[in-house]
């Protein structure tokens, strides 16, 4: 068994310490680090330049400052805990959160989260708690807590300015994701006015306690930016959010100075900030002039608690686990839904945070933690609400009403609003500074040199907890090297165009970190890209062409597949998958079989989406399979009567079977859903010329030009009617401009000298014309 006092020798053998308090300083800038980056952090050299690599730094900081505090423990040979029966909660809510992410619909996933969404995964949960241990049992009082709170403050300044500059459009960063005022180093708009809202609570109660000029010119600089940014953003939940802090500043504020006989001039701020809050709360004023910041979609609160509720359902114990909501979504989302503009899209966030908690954790995780949120809350309270004692530190007890009642108001978000990293962070660094700062948690000692069974303990324990740190640190710093491999590969393929090398790239990603099945998606679609571009290579023999178009399509389907196996419960492999065999129908025997079975789980994931059914019945068009292609169609249409793509499928198959009248009937739908779609004028003219209705034909090759002036094939058929007519000077017109457009064109050229003497064109309407222009709307 390793004994301590070996543990001891081998760190000073390294020179790992010296003594405690070396070790004590470390610890303490290495949070003062992570405390002043979090707000700022960003790389852009991964496709998520924000959460995911402020989730990299928080990981690896804390993993190294936690190394750091137990190699002190050890050396000291005791352990100083501070405790309470909220660390108690705090671990039952631990071991939830872990066997919720064991039985989760995907593992990994609630381990690390999504490449774009990651906030509430356990591993973000467990670097908060840590987060925790670290400050109360290392920075205590008001000293302690003090200047990391400032750390905090002087960080958000400079993230708010920044955000403030970006939301009213000015851009100084080069990237072209930073050029966009939805981008704040603290997420979006709101979140950013969230953050605010939370700073200018606790400046509020700060303001008028500190007596140096200097702090105090600091803080009143700090309140009118988060002010002029509150009114710029003007968002309800803000000034919900700024009012409940205020409301209870006054209170336990008033508490203190009337018990402690002092000023009450203070007082004068928080009224008048709280007036201001229910003004915009109520009265919703326009401010006339304010930045043009991006519309934010979200469910409605109706619509997520439906979603959680049918989740509950199905997982009620422990819920589908974290970072899964986007997989609830799919499987209930309403089908009215499909009669909205936001039909098609997948929210990863529900409405309000605790809708997550409830959803990814059960209804054991949703108890757990609003234990901790009642406890906590009762316990502040008392601890606030004690008979003021003569010679008081008057700016102790408002620091920890300012730090109360900030995180109170950030709390209200909770219920109403989805948070992100930088909010949680904000969250549990609020909970940690309060509890450090207070007298509620009570400290033990706990020797750890004797007696042997104490010693056997403490040497296990330290060695599963350096496993711990070390497999974090893998799994996160090998994520981190996949993503900017990835982010790479992609930079290459699209500035430089190099499809080979950007997938050599995306490639190395998952040799680097293979249980990423986003990876895979893109590498199945590029797959397909390059079989398409090696089938038209002039360079290589035929034979050559065909291996390699075979080689593509085994890699395109191998990559499809690794993706539904890493993630089966991901609507999106499934579709990308069925699309990918759809692809390759007449390359591979048995394709359009397993683009059936793809679909059809498809359609179970995600029972509510047209789309799904719409790309099943291009399967059987693929292989002529008429009726089964029209039944899926019209499944796709029941779910949503104006989805364009399935009325004009349908269209495609009547005209395959002959049937013309029912055809151009579909294809009128269309035109009456996308009046300004280039693609629909053009085919329902080709179909009005099938069926020798040339007035017709000539009024929608008409439209579509007017919508398109380059469109080549529709001036074609154009100046073909125009000469039908006689009209020879317009027919000539539209083939001069096409033989613009088509300089090499001969037969253009042909037709341009027999118009020119006063011939016929010199060419028939092709007999068969088919289908072939897809409306906008299915290629986006």
């Amino acid at each position: 068994m390793i004994k301590l006092t070996f543990l001891k020798s081998i760190f000073q053998k390294f020179g790992l310490i010296k003594d405690t308090s070396a070790l004590d300083g470390a610890i303490k800038i290495l949070i003062y680090i992570l405390v002043f980056l979090i707000p700022l952090w960003f790389l852009p050299i991964t496709a998520n330049a924000l959460e995911f690599n402020k989730q990299v730094l928080l990981v690896f900081l804390i993993t190294i400052t936690l190394i750091l505090w137990l190699v002190k423990v050890l050396s000291q040979g005791e352990l100083r805990w501070r405790t309470d029966l909220l660390n108690i909660f705090l671990a039952v809510f631990l071991l939830i959160y872990i066997f919720a992410t064991i039985f989760s619909l995907r593992p990994y996933g609630s381990l690390v989260g999504w490449p774009t969404h990651l906030s509430t995964s356990l591993i973000n949960i467990l670097c908060f708690l840590a987060l925790y241990v670290l400050i109360v049992n290392n920075f205590r009082g008001l000293k302690g807590i003090f200047g990391l709170l400032f750390t905090f403050l002087i960080s958000s300044t400079i993230a708010l300015i920044f955000g403030l500059i970006q939301i009213w459009g000015g851009f100084i960063l080069p990237w072209d994701f930073a050029k966009s005022t939805s981008f704040t180093t603290i997420g979006t708009a709101n979140t950013l006015g969230i953050l605010s809202a939370i700073i200018l609570i606790l400046v509020t109660a700060l303001l008028f306690v500190l007596k140096k000029t200097e702090i105090k010119i600091f803080l009143l600089i700090l309140g009118l930016l988060n002010l002029i940014i509150l009114v710029s953003i003007n968002f309800w939940i803000l000034w919900l959010i700024l009012g409940i802090g205020m409301v209870f500043i006054l209170i336990f504020g008033l508490m203190r100075v009337v018990a402690l006989k002092e000023g009450i001039s203070w007082v004068a701020l928080p009224m008048v900030l709280l007036a201001i809050a229910l003004i915009f709360m109520v009265f919703r004023p326009v401010m006339p002039f304010r930045p043009n910041l991006p519309f934010e979609v979200s469910l409605s609160y109706k619509g997520g608690w439906g979603i959680v509720k049918q989740a509950l359902q199905e997982r009620p114990i422990l819920g589908t686990g974290p970072e899964t909501f986007v997989v609830d979504y799919s499987k209930y989302k309403p089908k009215t839904l499909n009669q909205t503009l936001f039909w098609n899209i997948r929210f990863a966030n529900p409405p309000a945070e605790i809708y997550s908690v409830t959803s990814d954790l059960g209804i054991l995780g949703l108890v757990a933690f609003l234990a901790i949120l009642v406890l906590f809350i009762i316990k502040a309270g008392k601890q606030l609400i004690k008979t003021a004692a003569e010679g008081e530190n008057i700016l102790k007890r408002f620091l920890e009403i300012g730090l109360f009642s900030a995180w109170l108001g950030l709390l209200v978000g909770w219920f109403l609003y989805p948070q992100n990293l930088v909010l949680l962070f904000v969250f549990w660094l609020l909970f940690s500074f309060y509890l450090a700062e207070t007298s509620i948690l009570k400290e033990k000692v706990y020797t750890l040199r004797h007696p042997v069974k104490t010693l056997l303990i403490a040497s296990i324990s330290f060695v599963v907890l350096v496993i711990v740190v070390v497999g974090l640190l893998y799994i996160e710093g090998t994520r981190f090297i996949a993503e900017v491999k990835y982010k790479r590969g992609l930079d290459i393929i699209q500035s430089k165009g190099d499809l080979d090398k950007g997938i050599s790239r995306l490639l190395s990603s998952v040799v680097v970190n293979p249980y990423e099945d986003r990876t895979y998606q893109t590498l199945a679609q590029l797959f397909i890209l390059k079989m398409s571009q090696d089938a038209n290579r002039t360079d290589l023999e035929q034979q050559q062409r065909v291996n390699l178009v075979q080689a593509d399509a085994i890699n395109a389907i191998n990559s499809a597949t690794q993706a539904t196996r890493l993630f089966s419960r991901d609507v999106s492999n499934w579709l990308i998958r069925g699309q990918i065999y759809g692809q390759i129908i007449g390359f591979i025997n048995g394709a359009d079989e397993w683009a059936e079975k793809s679909f059809e789980e498809a359609a179970k994931l995600e029972p509510s989406n047209p789309f799904t059914y719409t790309e099943w019945g291009k399967i059987y068009i693929a292989t002529e399979d008429w009726d089964r292609a029209l039944e899926k169609f019209n499944q796709a249409i029941a779910l949503k009567s104006d989805y364009a793509p399935a009325h004009f499928q349908s269209a495609v198959v009547f005209d395959r079977q002959g049937k013309l009248p029912e055809a151009i009937a579909k294809m009128e739908i269309n035109k009456q859903l996308l009046p300004n779609d280039t693609g629909i004028a053009f085919q329902l003219g080709v179909l009005y010329l099938r069926a020798k209705n040339y007035q017709k034909a000539k009024s929608e090759f008409l439209r579509a030009v007017t919508l398109d002036a380059n469109f080549s094939n529709a001036r074609y058929f154009l100046g073909l009617l125009y000469d039908r007519e006689g009209n020879k000077d317009s027919a000539l017109e539209q083939f001069t401009k096409i033989s613009e457009l088509n300089p090499d064109n001969e037969e253009i050229k042909q037709i341009i000298a027999n118009l020119k003497v006063g011939k016929p064109a010199g060419v028939k309407f092709p007999e068969e014309i088919p289908i072939e222009q897809v409306p906008a709307e299915e290629t986006k």
